[in-house]
């Protein structure tokens, strides 16, 4: 089956809308050169690097699909010279191979059952979810975990299912049961976890400062990793294309810039 990428796009309008995203973000097409050429071939990467593009381009794929906006901040100019502009010479070496480029950022963290938080929710366990965040931003998902379980028992299970080579750990002293989650960078969430009755915050990235708050709080945390808690969402997108297209050919580039060690 072949579309055309307008066709994509729409679809991803309607059931992706940009009404999830919050107000600080740019994602949804990115690079489109013809909005008449062929879908035939997706690439699922979390970020659009030259090197992922160089990967699409060296197995036929004419789309790919990202979580992270391959432009996020403007650009002042489209010059290849580095380190002025990583995103500017992702963008050019896209639209030279005729490679689309579509980002899903926020709006994919906040979008019910097939995004971010909800994949990350599923991989966990948790039952009864529903939203939670600051103002504006109430794009996670706090649920209960179905049993009672000692910290330590449950940090093993999250390095288990998410792949985690190390965790960041706060122990506030605290059971395991009602969990917050937050895929990716989490520091702006936990005060709406604290307030949302979580006794544990699972996260991507936090901060120092925020761990700390965290203790006195009373709250546990887990990062367990940026990519870790995002990267499983592309299988999903993938979902959600089936559910609607058949006959894609499906390529990953799962690359994580950062090592535990």
């Amino acid at each position: 089956m072949s579309i055309r990428i307008r066709e994509l796009v729409s679809f991803f309008d309607e059931r992706i809308p940009s009404s999830l995203s919050c107000e600080w973000d740019n994602d949804g097409v990115m690079v489109c050169i013809d909005k008449e050429a062929p879908v035939k071939r997706i690439m699922f990467t979390l970020d659009v690097t030259v090197r992922a593009l160089e990967y699409a381009d060296a197995h036929g794929c004419d789309t790919v699909i990202s979580h992270h906006p391959l432009i996020f901040r403007p650009i002042s100019s489209l010059s290849c010279f580095l380190p002025e502009n990583v995103s500017a010479a992702a963008a050019i070496y896209a639209v030279r191979h005729g490679i689309n480029v579509l980002s899903y950022h926020t709006r994919l963290d906040a979008l019910p059952q097939y995004g971010v938080n909800d994949t990350l929710a599923d991989i966990i366990g948790l039952d009864g979810r529903e939203p939670f965040g600051p103002a504006g931003e109430v794009i996670g998902r706090i649920g209960m975990l179905g049993k009672r379980m000692s910290f330590q028992d449950f940090c093993l299970e999250i390095k288990q299912k998410l792949g985690s080579g190390a965790l960041i750990v706060t122990d506030s002293g605290r059971e395991v049961e009602r969990i917050a989650v937050l895929g990716g960078d989490g520091k702006d969430f936990l005060k709406s976890a604290v307030l949302s009755g979580a006794d544990t915050f699972v996260t991507g990235r936090c901060s120092y400062n925020a761990d700390v708050d965290a203790a006195t709080y009373g709250i546990n945390v887990v990062e367990a990793g940026h990519f870790n808690t995002e990267y499983p969402v592309l299988a999903s997108v993938e979902k959600l294309i089936s559910s609607q297209f058949a006959g894609f050919e499906f390529v990953y580039y799962k690359h994580d810039a950062t090592k535990a060690v």
